[in-house]
């Protein structure tokens, strides 16, 4: 989903949608402050549930030496693995160390793929992000976004009741489920045992 079609559904939450205006709305305040209202939702939605991200940072050259290369790791909320890849697409042991949040040092003797997982920051929403900029966040979490955004929309405005909107962001918030994974287990019949 593109930020514009969520500023679609704020709109529409707050019965100001109106397509055949300019940006959408029939209040000219409202288009005004919607990516800066934006801008602190999307980041606090993204800490919700984070944005995993992937990242090559070594390619196999074939040849090994001594001693550890330097290799920066882009700007992240946190790691989650480092994977090592052999020329079979093989997972092998990575040898590797982490220096703080900016550098890591791979083996020169490891002959490996390096990839990494990470957690990345969303993308910060200004007054110059485009209406097309596609949100980084998953779908279930760009849903949440729409409650919130009203909410702070409607919180400076003393006419308008804005509970209804955190209620309701409160409540889907409860129900989000962040995992990315489902832990499962595989069981194996040995000999009638489980």
């Amino acid at each position: 989903m593109t930020l514009g079609e969520n500023k679609d559904i704020v709109l529409a939450l707050m019965e100001e949608y109106a397509p055949n205006k300019l940006h959408n709305s029939d209040d000219d305040d409202i288009p005004v402050r919607l990516n800066l209202v934006y801008s602190t939702a999307y980041e606090e939605v993204a800490e919700l549930k984070k944005i995993l991200k992937t990242k090559v940072l070594k390619e196999i050259t074939g040849q090994t030496s001594e001693g550890y290369t330097k290799y920066s790791l882009p700007t992240m909320y946190q790691l989650k693995k480092v994977i090592a890849l052999d020329e079979n697409n093989i997972e092998v042991e990575p040898d590797y160390k982490t220096v703080g949040k900016k550098d890591i040092y791979i083996n020169n003797e490891s002959d490996a793929q390096y990839i990494i997982e990470y957690y990345a920051y969303p993308t910060v929403i200004t007054n110059e992000t485009t209406d097309d900029f596609v949100l980084e966040v998953d779908q279930d979490a760009q849903m949440l976004l729409p409650y919130l955004v009203v909410n702070d929309l409607l919180k400076s405005d003393p006419s308008e009741d804005y509970t209804s909107f955190l209620q309701e962001y409160q409540r889907k918030r409860e129900q989000f489920d962040s995992r990315r994974e489902i832990p499962s287990i595989v069981a194996k019949d040995v000999g009638g045992v489980l």
